[in-house]
């Protein structure tokens, strides 16, 4: 089998590409600004939507120590759904009637969820279901907790049209499954990935599975996409077809030579956690600072491994979300508890690979619309409610 090899231009170590036979071009794109305007605390470039405060949730009267975690737009737009820990440990719920602009239900949950990356809120498509994947699940109008769904695992994630959801299962580290259930009836089908460790997994605009993937003790030393695993932080990037029509295809990214003292010998090269999607661009966020293609496996780079590591950019360590058209990507920093210090935010130009402006405030989480027309931000115990219009 053919492998085409590639070198990275914009990392600091010139990690070596292996990619499957069938052409898979990599870009990389320096960062640029095209700020040319400041008003109201957003630096504007051209042609992009500025976010202004049209209104705020407030939540403080929910608990003594209220934060925020995550947020999450009905189908419709009509509703929003506020996770929120009302104190330490604990998780509600709150789903709000934007249109009548009043809390529409409270849900205590079982479990911390506000807490646990791997779990976010998802409604499912005729809007009367959330749940964070697997098991719990409640109708956000009522409040009303429902029967169990029979879902295992954590990272679960709904298909273009919500028919289907996926979920990791297996100890992190070790051989993963993707389990891959039909949202009408619950039918299982399992996705078994060569042996590798799953970290991340999302769905593609074609009804494919992209997975961030680790190598473990069953597949070192093992050859995978024509790539020979010889070292434990060695990871991929891999495109599989559940329908099994289409052979699996992946980068790899070689781990790299660690020099710091006291430390292993080599490291992982590349962040391979995949986050949201797009369906309409096709395309997913990969780990800080890359957006990569869902079909062909093209990366667009937006941010260096430098100007990351030196904290220069906004790199959405409180969330990210695509606008619904795909050309923006809209980045939320953490802000400091205390408001000590605004968190810087940005807006990304997903097709060219740059950062076009940026705007303040907001702790974490965030959502957009199904319109594209507001932007939801967490600030604590409230939530900003952006106009983009």
């Amino acid at each position: 089998m053919k492998i085409q090899k590639y070198e990275a231009t914009s990392m600091q170590q010139k990690a070596k590409f292996f990619i499957l036979a069938g052409f898979i071009s990599m870009a990389t794109l320096p960062l640029t600004s095209s700020a040319a305007d400041t008003k109201d605390n957003v630096t504007v470039g051209p042609k992009v939507p500025t976010p202004k405060l049209q209104k705020t949730i407030d939540l403080s009267d929910i608990g003594s120590a209220v934060m925020v975690k995550k947020l999450s737009f009905s189908p419709d737009g009509h509703y929003l759904a506020i996770v929120v820990d009302p104190e330490f440990g604990k998780t509600d719920i709150v789903v709000w009637d934007m249109e009548k602009d009043k809390k529409q239900s409270h849900i205590h949950c079982p479990y911390p969820y506000g807490g646990l990356r791997d779990h976010d809120l998802l409604w499912m498509r005729d809007g009367k279901v959330i749940s964070f994947g697997a098991k719990r699940q409640w109708n956000p109008l009522t409040g009303e907790a429902l029967s169990d769904n029979p879902a295992i695992g954590r990272g679960a994630r709904l298909n273009k049209d919500g028919t289907k959801m996926l979920t990791i299962v297996g100890t992190i580290g070790d051989p993963s499954t993707i389990h891959i259930y039909d949202t009408t009836n619950w039918q299982l089908q399992k996705l078994y990935v060569d042996g590798l460790a799953v970290e991340s997994a999302a769905w593609t605009a074609e009804d494919k599975i992209l997975v961030g993937a680790h190598n473990t003790k069953e597949t070192l030393n093992t050859t995978i996409d024509g790539y020979t695993i010889t070292h434990g932080p060695d990871v991929a990037i891999r495109l599989i077809d559940p329908k099994g029509k289409e052979a699996s295809k992946g980068i790899w990214f070689p781990a790299i030579p660690d020099d710091r003292p006291n430390y292993l010998p080599y490291k992982q090269a590349i962040d391979v956690v995949l986050s949201v999607s797009n369906f309409e661009t096709n395309m997913i966020a990969l780990g800080a600072g890359r957006i990569i293609d869902g079909k062909s496996l093209r990366i667009t780079t937006y941010y260096s491994i430098e100007d990351i590591v030196n904290n220069k950019v906004a790199t959405g360590t409180g969330g990210m979300v695509f606008d619904p058209s795909g050309k923006f990507l809209y980045l939320k920093n953490f802000g400091w508890y205390d408001n000590r210090s605004p968190a810087r935010n940005s807006i990304i130009d997903t097709l060219k690979g740059k950062e076009l402006a940026n705007f303040t405030g907001g702790f974490v989480g965030i959502a957009m619309h199904p319109d594209g027309n507001q932007l939801a931000i967490g600030d604590v115990d409230r939530v900003l409610i952006l106009n983009l219009q």
